[in-house]
């Protein structure tokens, strides 16, 4: 039976790929689970449009508006003790400004409303570089 919903939250696992401390040209794959809030397509669009539609520089500041309104919780998150990390749109925020971090949450989200792998034509979330 399919539940007709106004909201649609989900978890879905991320994978980050982050350069390795100590070991040159190797990588580390650390996992954590992102609660995503399912966006209409047709509001994904408009969020691209309206940033895309601003002077470049303003662009810049409204790069990461898609994951603000697709994201909204986490766990296994946790700080350098092995403590909990809560979630918060600044910690968001903060970890955005990497690229790994933020590659990481559009690939699993895209993953997740795509049924898969991402297919080319049948993008579900814009690209933020």
């Amino acid at each position: 039976m399919f539940v007709v919903a106004s909201q649609r939250l989900f978890w879905w696992p991320v994978t980050v790929s982050i350069p390795h401390p100590t070991e040159a040209g190797r990588q580390e794959k650390h996992t954590f689970d992102m609660q995503f809030r399912a966006l209409p397509q047709d509001e994904a669009r408009r969020i691209d449009e309206e940033r895309n539609a601003l002077p470049e520089d303003e662009q810049a500041a409204r790069m990461f508006d898609f994951i603000h309104q697709v994201a909204v919780g986490w766990r296994d998150v946790v700080a350098e003790d092995k403590t909990d990390v809560p979630f918060s749109r600044e910690l968001l925020e903060q970890q955005l400004q990497f690229p790994w971090f933020r590659d990481g949450i559009l690939r699993a989200y895209e993953e997740a409303v795509t049924g898969g792998e991402a297919r080319l034509g049948n993008s579900a979330a814009p690209r933020v570089h």
